[in-house]
């Protein structure tokens, strides 16, 4: 079995790789070095989780687990923040569909947007989506 965290990061996946996907190549921890070839990308990654303080001994145990999901996208023909726009867009609109992704999370709640962009002969924009997920775990287990 999985960890709660790990089922976390797996269901954003697959809503993002939900027909229509958001785009052609969506990953599961991927480092920024996207291959060259491709024009959108995005990596989804657990970051950290805090349990909330204060449960009676034998009682769940709930999480705000901060998951990322990065954006990327390049053209040789606009700057990156508008090549990365539609992408991220489409991101947040679909996570946005289901806020508790089926049922397994109580919430997932975006906690910040941050962006970064290069220009050259390929113009790349990247966008980071920060969420928190709020969930439970049973106590002494991380299921």
């Amino acid at each position: 079995m999985t960890t709660a965290f790990s089922a976390v990061v797996a269901a954003i996946v697959d809503k993002l790789a939900a027909a229509p996907a958001v785009c052609g190549a969506i990953y599961r921890a991927r480092s920024t070095a996207i291959p060259e070839q491709l024009d959108q990308a995005v990596s989804v990654q657990f970051e950290r989780s805090v349990p909330t303080a204060g449960a009676i001994g034998g009682a769940p145990i709930d999480w705000g687990s901060v998951i990322t999901v990065e954006c990327f996208a390049s053209s040789m023909q606009m700057t990156g923040d508008l090549a990365v726009d539609p992408l991220f867009k489409a991101v947040f609109a679909r996570l946005a569909e289901d806020t508790t992704l089926g049922g397994l999370v109580g919430d997932l709640a975006v906690a910040g947007v941050e962006a970064d962009y290069t220009a050259g002969g390929r113009n790349t924009g990247w966008m980071r989506l920060t969420y928190v997920a709020d969930h439970r775990t049973q106590n002494s287990t991380l299921e």
